[in-house]
């Protein structure tokens, strides 16, 4: 029995402990893959990991497992690929880029600024907002984020021989640029295959993709993929 992880819909990044930033991901591209590769196999199993909404098969060879954050979604993948033997890992999943690393207010930096000599020192001295749910009455909100993990670089590094299928997602760039950000993705990554979609395309109703293979050969695809 094959055995294949699919990720699919988006992370939501926490503020406080009721606010989150996301995104519109809905999970389709994931599902639609899925539900495919159900039809034509009988003998696979799938690790569906998603988001609380996003749209996810039904099929009983699919087990669902929900993440929330981007470090949530890393421990469940490093969970799954030392656990398991991956065949197939298809990385479709809108990570975010960054997450909080804390939340305060102008009012607060202008404080700290005028009581430190050294810029640096003032920014680490800042009074931030405690991870419970913030007062709506703050006003002058100021979000400081910092970097997530890239999951997509861990997959080979724990499980070297495990197919790695990664997409690339641009908006409103050339077919020569995106194709060539796909590539670059694919060898930092160690990707069997890349597929790469440009947003603007999406947008006007005519979805076109290209999916560029470890020996540079690149296939154009003119479907309604999500």
């Amino acid at each position: 029995m094959k055995k294949i992880i699919i990720t699919a819909g988006g992370t939501s990044e926490r503020i406080d402990s009721v606010r989150k930033i996301t995104n519109s991901s809905s999970g389709k591209l994931g599902m639609t893959i899925a539900n495919h590769l159900l039809e034509e196999n009988n003998d696979i199993m799938i690790y569906y990991v998603c988001s609380k909404n996003s749209l996810r098969p039904t099929d009983k060879r699919v087990k669902v497992v929900e993440i929330d954050g981007t470090m949530d979604l890393k421990n469940t993948i490093e969970g799954l690929l030392t656990r398991e033997h991956i065949d197939y890992f298809i990385h479709s999943m809108a990570v975010s880029d960054y997450m909080t690393d804390y939340v305060t207010t102008i009012e607060r930096i202008k404080e700290s600024v005028k009581e430190h000599d050294d810029i640096d020192e003032a920014f680490k001295s800042i009074e931030v907002i405690g991870e419970s749910k913030i007062s709506s009455y703050e006003d002058n909100l100021v979000i400081v984020l910092k970097p997530t993990p890239k999951i997509i670089s861990i997959i080979k590094n724990l499980s070297p021989s495990t197919y790695l299928v990664g997409f690339k997602l641009l908006d409103g760039v050339s077919k020569e640029e995106l194709i060539e950000v796909a590539k670059r993705l694919r060898n930092k990554n160690k990707c069997d295959l890349v597929v790469a979609n440009d947003l603007a395309t999406i947008r006007n109703g005519e979805h076109i993709g290209y999916i560029i293979d470890k020996n540079n050969e690149v296939k154009k695809l003119m479907e309604k993929m999500i």
